[in-house]
């Protein structure tokens, strides 16, 4: 059959809350940059964005005692496909430690590799440093949550697709970033949440449509293309930025 009246339904709750946290990064990215644009005073600048990574920072903990203390049951994702669960043997303590360690260095390599080479590509290609690391990358360093979440789609259990899609980028806005700004301020190299105009825009924006499509707790087909409608029409805009300087040039050299 095609996916005539097809729709979904997941508890609302857990979405809603991590987007809400989205929502509270994207005010701390917005304020350092409207200020920025504002006063141009780059110390001040630091200073608000090294508190606010500090605020944020602990968001996120306050985030996850939330989801996994005090309002645990509230948001777990129960699908009503319990009685269908598969018994798949799990995974020791020790050893999914040690997996994770190892995986974890060889990303850190990989990454590390994965940087060197973007300057040659950007050099000897059409393709910009902004369209690479807003737009491929994503894709492929995602790949793997990319898979789980369609895969539990599949089987009907959007909550869980929906968690995996909003939790990774919640991690990265409330976690990453603050503290990639703290351990820059640790080793002396300064780094600020000013982000740019342009780019904190388009995050805004993408947060906003991302409420629009959970809010109800429900899905289909139509919300979905939306979704892909809209990364697309990112990566149109982001394939004539040429770099993230404070004025971005297009492709014709002109902003």
């Amino acid at each position: 059959h095609l996916v005539t009246e097809k729709q979904q339904t997941f508890i609302v709750n857990g979405a809603l809350v991590s987007v809400t946290m989205l929502l509270v990064s994207c005010l701390s990215f917005a304020l350092p940059t409207i200020f920025s644009q504002a006063f141009g005073e780059e110390e001040v600048v630091l200073s608000i964005s090294r508190t606010a990574a500090c605020i944020v920072g602990m968001s996120y903990f306050a985030y996850l005692f939330f989801q996994l203390i005090t309002h645990r049951n509230m948001l777990a994702a129960s699908d009503g496909d319990e009685d269908e669960e598969e018994d798949e043997m799990g995974l020791t303590v020790a050893f999914s430690i040690g997996l994770l360690a190892v995986t974890t260095v060889l990303v850190s390599i990989s990454s590390e590799l994965l940087v060197n080479v973007i300057e040659d590509v950007v050099e000897k290609t059409s393709l910009s440093e902004c369209f690479i690391g807003i737009v491929l990358l994503p894709i492929v360093g995602n790949a793997c949550e990319h898979a789980a979440a369609v895969r539990f789609a599949i089987q009907n259990k959007p909550g869980l697709s929906i968690s995996i899609a909003i939790g990774s980028s919640v991690q990265v806005a409330l976690f990453v970033v603050p503290f990639a700004v703290l351990m820059g301020w640790w080793i002396g190299a300064p780094m600020n949440l000013d982000f740019g105009m342009l780019n904190t825009t388009v995050l805004i924006i993408c947060v906003l449509v991302v409420m629009s499509i959970v809010v109800d707790g429900r899905s289909n087909w139509l919300e979905g293309y939306m979704l892909c409608s809209a990364y697309a029409l990112i990566a149109v805009m982001y394939w004539h930025v040429r770099n993230f300087g404070d004025q971005p040039t297009f492709n014709n050299g002109e902003l």
